[in-house]
Parts: structure tokens; C-alpha cells; sequence
């Protein structure tokens, strides 16, 4: 169902290493000062955690220009999506298709009505400004699923657009949960969150994710931002110490340093850039890359299913994403995250191998 799953690979490959390109995780690591963060924070594991992460809110707050009182942290962004579901039970809820399937799982753990929006490989280049379309789309909605930048096609909604949709579920009653986890890796002149539209909007719901850009996926961290009278009832449903210490620690260390988001950004777009250069040049009759402007993209298997090219990079010791579970994408597509030149390097050889042999080369 998810990538990053090593132990279950090295059971299929019989292999102890691997390039995990499975999951779209930061390959720079956290931030130098995370390490220390955590080794000071050791001698607070003989404790519980603070059940309200008051620092990690501050800095939070800080640092994302929100109020306190509208934030609220969490074990990951998969607790909280299933954390405002149990809050607010919605009857129906509309989901854009292909996306990251714990929407569908939290909205039907409570019972919920589940209607998609089929967006396809395009993602949301696929719309364009059409109010009536999603006043239509919507009706009896009690909540809608949106991802920017989407996962898994990395594309991104338009300004335009969210604020047709921003009217019209504020017209017919509906909240927003907007999933922004991988905001952080877009470029500048892409990058804008939608939380400037909080304060008018009582029914918009911001999840925000540092496990990915940060790099601490095993450490889970993330947030929502929302008024405070939902941040209120959310706190209801939530384990008050689903946040660890030493993720707490570590989440405040990360959003302080202030040159780290910069540095990723460039070594990402370099590393990007590459990819798709040499995918261009490699000339790859049975396969067809989206590019995107984010830490992954989708490659398209012709012609044929793409398990013979998963196996092959399998045992190569390169993980790819099989995107046969995404609800909504044919299943001849694999998903595959950006990391360092040279780990794409590795993975242009690999399709390389794998063109040759697919010809009988």
C-alpha cells in the first residue's frame, strides 16, 4: 500500500542495502543540529511527553506565522487525517483520485459516503477555472480531500481554481482538508501555502508534514493548522502524547535552522534536473515521464504491465513505487522519488539494463 517498506524487500530480493526510491523522503537527511537535538534529548525519555508540544507549537507559530491556539501537532499527517475524521464524522466526502489512499481509510473508518474526483496521470493540470463544475461536483458534500503539491503527480492546483473551490464549499456548508506535505519542495516562485485563508475561511483544514522534507520519517511529525474551535474538538479525539519527545525535540531544532530549506531545494532541482535530462537522452521507447517540479514523478510503463521492470530494479537494489494501488491511475504506472545524482545515476542505468533486455538485447 506505501513505499519505504525495507524490511519487506530485503524478504523479496534476498538484499541488506537498497535505494529506496519507493518513498518521497528528503535524501539530504534532517538538519546538522537534529542529530545533537536528539542525543540532549535522550534524558527526556524517562518521561512523558508534554501532551500540548507547547514549544514545538511556538516555534511552529514562529515560523509559520500561525497562531498558537490554531495548531495542532501530531504522530505524522496519517494520524491526523484520521484524527479529524473521527472528529467530524462527515457523511460524504469527496476525494481527487489518484492520491494518497489513508484519505479514503480514515473517511470510511467512520462511515463515511466516499465519492472521487478522477483526476488521472495529469493531476490537477487536468482542470481548469470552472465554478458551476465544482458547485456540481459537490453538492451534499461534507468534505473534500485536497493535495497540492499531489501525490502522486506532483502537480500543483492553481490559485484560480482553489479559490473557486474555496467559495463554493463555503457556500454550501462543506470543509476543506488540504494536505500540504510537500509544499516545502517546491520551488520559490510555486510555493505558497493556503493558510493565508484561514482566518476567513472556519471550514479550511491545513495539514502540514515535516517528516518528508525534514527527513524524519521514522521519528513521525506533523500539524494542522485550523480555527480554533475545530483545533478544539479535534483535541478530543487525539492521543495527547502521540508526539514523542525526541520528535518534539527535533522538530523545533529542524524549523530553526533557517538555511536548510534552501539547500535542499537547490541540491533537489540539481539532482531533477539531471534525471529528466538523461531520461531524454535515453531514448526509452516503453517509457513515459511526467516530470514535476517537486521530489518525485510518475514514469509510465508502455505497452506492457511494469512488474518485470520493478523485479528487475529490485534486484538491482533500487525500490520503486508499484502504483497499481493508487484508486484512479492505470496500473502501468511506477512512481519514483528524486534523491542525489548519483542515486539517479544508478536508476538511469537501471532502466538502461532494463530497456536493453526488455528488446533482447
Amino acid at each position: 500500500m506505501h513505499g519505504g517498506n525495507l524490511r519487506r524487500a530485503k524478504e523479496l530480493y534476498g538484499l541488506e542495502s537498497f535505494i529506496d526510491l519507493s518513498a518521497n523522503i528528503n535524501p539530504f537527511g534532517p538538519p546538522p543540529g537534529v542529530w545533537a537535538a536528539l542525543q540532549k534529548g535522550m534524558v527526556d525519555i524517562v518521561n512523558y511527553p508534554d501532551p500540548e508540544s507547547l514549544a514545538l507549537r511556538k516555534t511552529l507559530s514562529y515560523h509559520l506565522k500561525q497562531p498558537n491556539e490554531t495548531i495542532m501537532v501530531g504522530n505524522g499527517a496519517g494520524e491526523l487525517i484520521f484524527t479529524i475524521c473521527q472528529a467530524l464524522k462527515p457523511k460524504k466526502v469527496m476525494i481527487p483520485i489518484p492520491t494518497f489512499s489513508e484519505y479514503e481509510r480514515a473517511a470510511r473508518s467512520v462511515g463515511s459516503d466516499v465519492n472521487y474526483i478522477p483526476l488521472g496521470p495529469e493531476g490537477w493540470a487536468k482542470f481548469n477555472n470552472n465554478g458551476e463544475m465544482w458547485g456540481e461536483l459537490l453538492k451534499g458534500c461534507d468534505l473534500l480531500f485536497l493535495c497540492s503539491p499531489h501525490n502522486p503527480t506532483g502537480s500543483v492546483l492553481e490559485k484560480e481554481t482553489f479559490g473557486q473551490i474555496l467559495k463554493v464549499t463555503k457556500e454550501i456548508g462543506c470543509r476543506i482538508l488540504f494536505d500540504e506535505s510537500f509544499l516545502d519542495f517546491l520551488p520559490d516562485e510555486y510555493r505558497q501555502s493556503v493558510r493565508g485563508h484561514l482566518v476567513e475561511n472556519e471550514h479550511l483544514i491545513v495539514l502540514y508534514s515535516l517528516t518528508k522534507f525534514y527527513s524524519i520519517p521514522g521519528l513521525r511529525l506533523g500539524t494542522v493548522f485550523a480555527h480554533q474551535s475545530l483545533i478544539s474538538k479535534f483535541e478530543h479525539y487525539r492521543d495527547p502524547w502521540s508526539v514523542n519527545v525526541l520528535a518534539q525535540h527535533a522538530g523545533i531544532t529542524a524549523l530553526e535552522d533557517l538555511g536548510y530549506p534552501a539547500a535542499v531545494r537547490n541540491k533537489l532541482r540539481e539532482s531533477r534536473e539531471y534525471f529528466y535530462r538523461e531520461f531524454n537522452l535515453g531514448n526509452f521507447s516503453d517509457l513515459k515521464l511526467w516530470p514535476t517540479t517537486v521530489n518525485f514523478a510518475l514514469i509510465e510503463v508502455l505497452n506492457q504491465t511494469p512488474g518485470e521492470l520493478i523485479e528487475h530494479l529490485g534486484r538491482l537494489g533500487i525500490l520503486v513505487r508499484d502504483c497499481s494501488s493508487f484508486e484512479g491511475l492505470p496500473g502501468n504506472f511506477i512512481r519514483v522519488a528524486i534523491k542525489d545524482i548519483h542515486v539517479m545515476q544508478r536508476l538511469i542505468e537501471g532502466l538502461r539494463g532494463w530497456a536493453r533486455s526488455s528488446k533482447g538485447c
